[in-house]
């Protein structure tokens, strides 16, 4: 069983690892998203440059960010900084799973901050799809002290 502590400056270790559900594309998944999106491209309905449909680049991204509400209660935070390198096509089908770890914990200006790197991979190929970091704000301690 998971024991869920609620994450803080002080409970989060530099060199902690977090591992994602897996996740199935679906085609549903893609129209939904590039519905939600608002971007129609052609590249997610029929044919791409990339051999077939496409899902839309950034349709994984909130995996990224989820992997730490694996171990840990997640009260709020703010984005610092996040940034995207798209790898190979995302494509409805593959079965894919994100994979992280805590690059660094710093206090700026009495604010803390904790930066994770990530990989998503398909988890039949184990070919790299996205990869990336995210700066985010977090509380000090476990009872939100400033």
């Amino acid at each position: 069983m998971v024991e869920f502590k609620t994450i803080s400056y002080d409970v989060i270790q530099v060199g902690e690892e977090f591992k994602s559900d897996d996740f199935l594309i679906k085609p549903e998944d893609v129209e939904t998203f590039a519905y939600a999106v608002d971007d129609h491209n052609p590249w997610y309905f029929e044919d791409s440059p990339f051999g077939g449909p496409i899902a839309h680049p950034v349709m994984l991204g909130n995996q990224a960010l989820m992997m730490r509400h694996s171990r840990y209660i997640i009260p709020a935070g703010l984005h610092a900084k996040i940034q995207f390198e798209f790898i190979e096509p995302l494509r409805a089908g593959m079965r894919v799973r994100s994979y992280g770890k805590v690059l660094d914990k710093f206090e700026k200006r009495g604010r803390y901050y904790m930066v994770t790197g990530f990989t998503t991979k398909d988890e039949e190929s184990g070919a790299e799809l996205v990869r990336g970091q995210f700066t985010q704000m977090i509380f000090k301690g476990e009872r939100h002290e400033a």
